[in-house]
């Protein structure tokens, strides 16, 4: 008999076990075929790269070969295919991490080919996010050829022109490369009129300064005078190709110069009302993919194929899995059925001794 209860024991033990290690087997051999598809899409990214990298290394090939002028491909407008409307755009990112930074956000001069000669109004609310820059740019002009200058307005509160063709230059709130006085502070509404008579700088509808500042040789510095005729920088205004947020003054080196402004409701004008630009769009990839928000309404500036949004929320690649091993909650399992069986082994081997109770008559 003990030996049918111990037949009994190890086979209920075995038949106890069994799923356990087979649910093992089965999860390693998944993590495994996991690892596989794994190793096969890195490879698969790593060959999409090398191509990313030739084809940059031929398009700079074919621009030595044309000998293309600098000045003719300076000014790149980024644009995008899934480009969205958001509410806000943070001024401080960009792609590299040395050297000078490239545009994140350009547009073209949406003032380009109007007539300006009245006078323009440049609007927008600034919030710092960071420290001030006062030789950066919240939003840049940018022109070239028979229009080469740059019109900049910064963290700083300074504002900037340079135009041979047009003038000279002249530079307001700003001293020997250095900041004079920051309006903006905490975030502020700026508010920039320029005219023919000249410009003046408001920060939530309080009078800043004006072009009289560059009578203060502390505080302004130029070509141009408080006496100044300002309508050359208004026709060079309408012939500038580029319009940069976050880029485009003369200085755009890699952690010293970037905007590090939160920007937002931004309304360009005509001196008679007239608006030329006051949608901000992003490429929505591009903000993602250097950690920023684009604050999307909801709405995309172009036709967005369906299958290209399929591919977005099922590609796997695009979730990173996190979990633990079921391995070791397996083996306590196992541990604990073989105790409680070996408990049993012994209790049903155990000799048992009974008190004798008398002869029974």
């Amino acid at each position: 008999m003990k030996k049918g209860v111990l037949i009994g024991l190890f086979t209920g033990l075995l038949v106890t076990i069994h799923p356990y290690f087979s649910l093992a087997a089965a999860v390693n051999e998944t993590s495994q075929q996991s690892d596989i598809i794994q190793e096969s899409s890195s490879q698969e990214q790593e060959g999409h790269l090398q191509e990313e990298t030739a084809s940059d290394l031929e398009q700079e090939s074919i621009t030595e070969e044309l000998h293309i002028p600098e000045e003719t491909t300076k000014f790149i407008i980024p644009k995008g295919e899934q480009m969205v409307e958001t509410e806000q755009i943070d001024l401080s990112l960009h792609k590299e991490s040395s050297g000078e930074f490239s545009p994140v956000y350009g547009y073209e001069n949406p003032f380009l080919g109007r007539d300006t000669s009245n006078g323009v109004i440049l609007e927008f609310y600034a919030k710092p996010n960071w420290e001030v820059h006062e030789l950066g740019a919240i939003v840049a002009f940018c022109g070239s050829g028979d229009y080469d200058g740059r019109l900049y307005f910064s963290p700083g509160s300074y504002l900037g022109f340079n135009s041979d063709l047009f003038g000279g230059y002249f530079d307001a709130n700003i001293y020997n490369y250095t900041l004079v006085t920051d309006y903006i502070r905490d975030g502020a509404k700026i508010r920039i009129e320029l005219l023919p008579g000249g410009f003046s700088v408001y920060a939530n509808d309080i009078l800043c300064y004006d072009q009289t500042i560059l009578s203060d040789s502390s505080a302004g510095v130029g070509d141009f005078t408080p006496e100044s005729d300002f309508s050359s920088v208004l026709t060079w205004l309408s012939g500038a190709e580029a319009l940069y947020f976050g880029y485009g003054s003369w200085w755009n080196t890699v952690g010293t110069n970037e905007a590090n402004i939160d920007l937002s409701q931004v309304n360009f004008r005509l001196q008679d009302g007239t608006v030329v630009f006051d949608r901000l769009e992003v490429e929505k990839d591009v903000i993602e993919s250097l950690g920023g928000k684009d604050d999307i309404k909801g709405q995309t500036a172009g036709e967005i194929k369906l299958e290209e949004v399929s591919v977005e929320l099922f590609d796997i690649n695009s979730v990173e899995y996190t979990g633990i091993s079921v391995l070791p909650v397996m083996t306590a399992i196992v541990i604990g059925v073989a105790v409680i069986a070996v408990t049993l082994m012994v209790y049903a081997l155990k000799k048992r001794e009974y008190e004798d109770e008398g002869e029974i008559n």
